[in-house]
């Protein structure tokens, strides 16, 4: 149990991730079906982002970017204690935490199946500063492109 525990958190903290601003996201195709399945037992995970113009990304069981799935989709994150956290920090800073949610561009050819069921645990999703952002979806779909961080002028990319 503690090895399928560890895996579990393996695959999660992966999945999380905290950088600095990003280039567009890529294409993603899959040309059958697609199951993505986080499982989490009295676990933590956590993605924190500090400083100015920041960007904290949590994607857990989720697709994001511009997605095409030929077939059915399933995507699951369940769990039992503990918490899901995503933190970003400074002026401008921005967060955005998806858990079995599609975001962005994505067409899926088949039947979507999407569960997030959380027992005795949190799911957490925070900005803070000035202009700071945060936006997160649960079990959803969401192609809101104003949603995304707000890039000022003459901001790298």
């Amino acid at each position: 149990m503690k090895t399928l525990a560890f895996i579990a958190l393996s695959v999660a903290t992966s999945a999380a991730l905290a950088t600095g601003p990003v280039a567009s996201s890529p294409d993603i195709t899959i040309t059958g079906n697609s199951t993505q399945a986080v499982s989490l037992t009295s676990v933590s995970v956590n993605n924190n982002s500090t400083g100015s113009k920041s960007e904290a990304f949590q994607n857990l069981g989720s697709n994001t970017g511009n997605v095409t799935i030929s077939g059915n989709s399933l995507q699951t994150v369940t769990g039992s204690g503990g918490n899901v956290t995503n933190t970003a920090s400074g002026s401008e800073a921005y967060a955005s935490q998806n858990l079995s949610s599609n975001v962005g561009e994505v067409t899926i050819g088949g039947n979507s199946t999407q569960i997030t069921a959380m027992r005795n645990s949190s799911i957490n999703n925070l900005s803070s500063g000035s202009n700071s952002k945060a936006v997160q979806n649960i079990a959803t779909n969401n192609a809101c492109f104003t949603c995304q961080p707000t890039k000022p002028a003459g901001w790298p990319y």
